[in-house]
Formats: C-alpha cells, sequence, structure tokens
C-alpha cells in the first residue's frame, strides 16, 4: 500500500471512529436533578453525581452535565452538610446504537459502548428526602423530628402520615434499600408503610399500569415480593 492509500486510509478510520458515538448522541448527557421533602415540596440541596467515569455536582433544582456509562449513576444529596437522600439510577442502552451497524459497522458499535456514548440515564433525576430535620409535614409546627435507625427507631410511633419517609421507625439505610429497589423496578419512590416492626418492615410503592410494588426490608437489605406471598 502506497503511503497515499495509508493517509486516506488512517483518514477515513479516524472519521468512523469520532462520528459513531455522535450518532447516539455523545458521551456525555444533560440531566435534571431536583430533591423533594416526603410532602413533595421543593427542598434546595447539593447534589453529588458519581459513576465509574467520574463526579459532578449541582445544586437543586438544577441540570447537570454526566458522562454516559454503563455503570450505575450515585445521586447523594446534602443539605446544611447532612446528608439528606440518595439514589441509584442504572443506565439503558439507547436503541440508536444498533444505526452504527449502517453507518459505522461493528468497530463504531464497539466505541460506542467503550467510551459510554451508547448509555442512557433518565432524564430526569429526583430524590427524596429522608431526613426528617427537612420534612415540613414531619414538624408540625414543633421541634425537628430525629431520624432513628436499626432497632431503636422500633419505639419511635409511627408518624400521622403513612409516608416511610416521615415515619421514624424506618431508618435511613431501609428506606434508601427500598428507594433504589423500587427505582429499578420503575415504580414511584415515594414509599408507604404497610408495616413496621423493629428492624423488618413492609414497604409500598405504586407502579405505572400494574399492582403496587411490596418491598420487604430486614435492615438495609430488601427485597421485593408478590402479593400473595405475603
Amino acid at each position: 500500500m502506497n503511503r497515499i492509500s495509508r493517509t486516506a486510509c488512517v483518514a477515513a478510520c479516524a472519521l468512523l471512529l469520532s462520528s459513531c458515538a455522535t450518532i447516539v448522541g455523545g458521551r456525555y448527557q444533560q440531566v435534571s436533578v431536583d430533591t423533594k421533602s416526603a410532602d413533595q415540596s421543593s427542598i434546595a440541596a447539593l447534589c453529588t453525581l458519581s459513576n465509574d467515569r467520574g463526579t459532578v455536582s449541582v445544586t437543586t433544582p438544577g441540570t447537570a452535565k454526566v458522562h454516559r456509562s454503563d455503570g450505575a449513576l450515585d445521586v447523594s444529596c446534602q443539605k446544611d452538610g447532612t446528608q439528606i437522600g440518595q439514589q441509584v439510577y442504572h443506565a439503558s442502552t439507547r436503541g440508536m446504537v444498533w444505526g452504527n451497524l449502517l453507518f459505522g459497522g461493528l468497530i463504531g458499535i464497539v466505541v460506542d459502548f467503550t467510551n459510554g456514548a451508547a448509555h442512557h440515564y433518565p432524564d430526569h433525576l429526583s430524590v427524596t428526602s429522608y431526613n426528617k430535620h427537612y420534612d415540613a409535614a414531619a414538624m408540625n409546627g414543633g421541634a425537628p423530628a430525629t431520624m432513628g435507625s436499626g432497632n431503636a427507631a422500633a419505639s419511635v410511633p409511627p408518624a400521622a402520615s403513612d409516608l416511610a419517609s416521615l415515619d421514624r421507625r424506618i431508618a435511613p439505610a431501609t428506606f434508601n434499600a427500598a428507594q433504589n429497589l423500587a427505582a429499578s423496578k420503575q415504580c414511584d419512590r415515594a414509599l408507604h408503610v404497610v408495616m413496621a416492626d423493629g428492624a423488618r418492615s413492609m414497604l409500598e410503592a405504586s407502579c405505572p399500569g400494574g399492582e403496587p410494588l411490596h418491598i420487604e426490608c430486614d435492615s438495609a437489605s430488601c427485597v421485593a415480593v408478590h402479593k400473595d406471598a405475603q
């Protein structure tokens, strides 16, 4: 192969590798982030978004630019230096990536999966606070409620609402694990308490177009259960 041919080949390959990721939207994605109290009112917070390709921060409500990846995106939010909520979002594979079979061939698909461009997080990320200090509904005009944890939370009376984020019997680690499970099944993250007994609890999440999701937790270990198995 002469020098001109080699140069043309290299240039064509470079063009191919640089264009395939653009077909599916690039390596980066803009996501909107908000934080809410249990009554779904907005809370301004500082959220950190992390995956295996980096970390970015945003003040909510706001927009962040994250690097696409097949790894989960962890969203951890703080207010006044105290963590108030955390949520994990999983990536999906973008349907347009398969268009690279036409434009970039097998090389294009490999590049898209390697640099993260083939993956996509939800466009809107919402974190519900599990810190009762910031839940106005839990305060009822009095002193801020104190978060319970482990078996010690069992002695605390239930909240007037059945929302898990207002119920001091539900430890933050339990609430966080149950929220992540609900999110992984595309169900509502506003969890309701069905039962709480020490470290064990049963929570419920509404799911679009189907039966509610029932989540059984033992401390921070949560599993989805069928209604007829309760």
